[in-house]
């Protein structure tokens, strides 16, 4: 399949290349591995932009490595397999950067994608590793779903990814211990506090929304955790 087939028009860069057809694959998918980009983060993830300047390269060489390993259409040549983990060393690499760059929102939302793949291909003790590194991440740069004047902040792209990352950590975390035998979830125990006692909702159509979209969702993932479709 002509991988250009799958992005805008206008988007001339994109090619069938081993990286653009690993990471494509990895596109769809971004949802179910909890990450949520804002329109000019996702564009920087589609053409694959590893400068940095949008996108942390962290993400773009993490969906390359994730991609590269259930993609049909790149092959297990020892060529690929070279390939392969050396583009596993470039993401660890970038990741470590990330580590130490004090860019704490950014690492919690790399670290918790890492953390949803392990767990999504039964890797659950390396899964619980880098939850705590996400909680860690939140922990360090003082995270929020409230700040603390108590007033809820004015909506933005950049705030809506923060929010699912927090939102994530705490599910993924309830997870692993309710599904997987996991520890309890203490790490995220002040931020199930402010979601369910601080966030201010006032619309209780919102609030079922809500709840119905987590409990159906957890069906899907309870009753399927293959992450290959």
């Amino acid at each position: 399949m002509d991988l250009r087939l799958c992005v805008p028009e206008w988007e001339c860069s994109i090619t069938n290349s081993p990286l653009d057809v690993s990471r494509l694959w990895v596109l769809p998918r971004l949802l179910k591995l909890g990450v949520q980009f804002s329109p000019k983060r996702l564009d920087a993830f589609i053409r694959g932009d590893q400068s940095g300047a949008v996108l942390d390269r962290a993400f773009v060489c993490g969906a390359h490595v994730l991609g590269m390993l259930f993609s049909p259409d790149v092959d297990d040549s020892p060529a690929m397999i070279r390939h392969h983990a050396r583009r596993g060393q470039i993401a660890w690499e970038c990741l470590a950067e990330l580590f130490q760059s004090k860019n704490y929102a950014v690492t919690a939302q790399a670290v918790m994608k890492v953390a949803a793949a392990y767990i999504l291909i039964r890797m659950t003790h390396p899964g619980i590793l880098y939850i705590q590194k996400s909680c860690d991440a939140i922990e360090a740069g003082n995270l929020q779903f409230v700040p603390t004047c108590g007033r809820a902040p004015e909506f933005s792209e950049d705030l809506h990814e923060v929010l699912v990352t927090l939102s994530q950590t705490m599910y993924w975390s309830n997870y692993v211990f309710l599904m997987r035998g996991g520890p309890e979830p203490r790490a995220t125990a002040r931020l199930e506090k402010e979601f369910r006692l601080d966030l201010p909702v006032g619309d209780i159509t919102l609030i079922l929304s809500h709840i119905l979209l987590i409990f159906l969702y957890s069906k899907l993932i309870r009753s399927s955790l293959n992450f290959v479709p």
